[in-house]
């Protein structure tokens, strides 16, 4: 058989089972640490660790500025959800590249982050409409809410001498009332916690006033640069998903 004959048959093997997210749907793409429960255990201090969180929105950062167009990109935990900007049309939306450039990009730069080995995986959100854009993030926000509350139980119950299976059961079936109180009986005011470990962060594009000088004339002039910009004091539940439909809106307006 000759190459080509042969090359076209073995290609059409690989491409039998691609598919595409269609055009009209709004996309985000989740990442989340794999086995990071133990990575954390020996390289960061639990339930939260402020080096851990810069890796986690550098990494955002970088994944926001390696070749696709995106409107935001959100953190909590181990987790990354970025939002598409719908004109986005990278590798023609085919869902083997956008995952696996994706899970690829973020397990390298946080591996060398890192120094040792980190993998992200990666699954796509197809959403036929904004409501459901504003309901996918409000979710992941209070996805967050209750495991950094929980998290902040066990890692009280486990600093007192109490092993892991009696803090499980512990706080099994109590509300949110009791666990706040407990953590007060532990000097920990839930409330007064960063607002970065209860809500997340998020960064997103922005047109940045800039000042220059007018190489020809000397004159000042004045520019707008978009740069990413990092939101630490995020709005809580369902505003939270009208914060992220805003930046979505302001992206369209601007493109």
């Amino acid at each position: 058989m000759e190459f080509e004959a042969f090359d076209r048959k073995m290609r059409a093997l690989e491409k039998e089972f691609d598919s595409f997210v269609p055009a009209d749907r709004f996309l985000c793409a989740r990442l989340d640490g794999r086995g990071f429960s133990g990575l954390t255990e020996k390289n960061f201090i639990k339930p939260y660790d402020e080096r851990f969180y810069e890796y986690m929105t550098e990494a955002v950062r970088h994944l926001m500025s390696c070749g696709f167009n995106f409107i935001a990109g959100y953190t909590q935990s181990d987790e990354i959800s970025l939002l598409f900007h719908p004109a986005d049309n990278t590798y023609n939306r085919k869902t083997r590249k956008l995952i696996s450039v994706l899970a690829g990009e973020a397990s390298g730069f946080f591996s060398v982050k890192l120094g040792a080995p980190a993998a992200f995986d990666c699954r796509l959100i197809p959403m036929e409409t904004k409501k459901a854009v504003k309901d996918y993030f409000s979710w992941r926000q209070t996805d967050l809410l209750r495991n950094s509350l929980d998290s902040c139980c066990y890692y009280a119950l486990l600093s007192d001498g109490m092993d892991y299976l009696s803090a499980t059961k512990a706080l099994e079936g109590q509300d949110i009332l009791f666990k706040k109180e407990l953590l007060l009986s532990y000097g920990i005011d839930y409330n007064a916690l960063p607002h970065w470990q209860r809500y997340g962060a998020v960064l997103h594009y922005e047109q940045i006033e800039k000042k220059g000088t007018n190489r020809k004339t000397g004159e000042p002039v004045r520019f707008f640069r978009r740069e990413l910009v990092l939101n630490e004091e995020l709005p809580a539940g369902e505003k939270f998903g009208d914060y992220i439909l805003e930046l979505m809106d302001t992206a369209l307006f601007q493109a």
